[in-house]
């Protein structure tokens, strides 16, 4: 497919941005899950490794928002759906702007001065599939929270503040 050594992954990174490596991990998935691929199993590992690397040299220190449902916080008598910001940092997320209770959820609108307070003018979003870097799709069995991508009105108060969204068809 391409060649996965040091050098040749950097060169790749430079040419590709975040929404290509997406697209083509994305098409990649698709492709096995179909069948359809006609490299070895090794060699299809070795080309997820070498995309992972390249988006972490891309991707390191990048905020992702995540679209959050907490069935706690609604029947705490709360809205139960907001938004909370992330920190890439190697292969994990940290906490970058979320609450640290389960009493309340930030807005987008909050979500978006906080942003700019700290100068930041670019998010990613996209689906999880089970879990993403350490952040899962859905935890507590009892009283669900979700992560999911970025719904369409919280995209529109960041866009229309300014923030640009990178929605990733496949989140790396």
């Amino acid at each position: 497919m391409f060649k996965t050594d040091k050098d040749s992954l950097e060169k790749i990174s430079f040419m590709l941005d975040e929404r290509d490596l997406a697209n083509y991990r994305s098409i990649l998935e698709k492709f096995r899950t179909s069948k359809l691929l006609n490299v070895s199993e090794d060699e299809y590992n070795s080309v997820v490794d070498g995309l992972n690397e390249i988006a972490n040299l891309k991707l390191n220190g990048k905020i992702y928002g995540f679209h959050v449902d907490d069935t706690w916080v609604r029947r705490g008598g709360n809205y139960g759906e907001g938004v909370e910001l992330y920190l890439r940092q190697g292969n994990i997320l940290g906490p970058f702007f979320t609450t640290g209770s389960r009493d309340s959820l930030y807005s987008s609108e909050s979500a978006v001065h906080f942003l700019k307070e700290n100068h930041k003018s670019t998010i990613y979003t996209g689906n999880i599939q089970s879990e993403f870097l350490g952040l899962p799709l859905v935890c507590d069995e009892d009283d669900p929270v979700s992560h999911t991508i970025l719904d369409g009105e919280d995209i529109e108060v960041f866009e229309s503040s300014g923030i640009k969204v990178v929605r990733l068809e496949y989140l790396l």
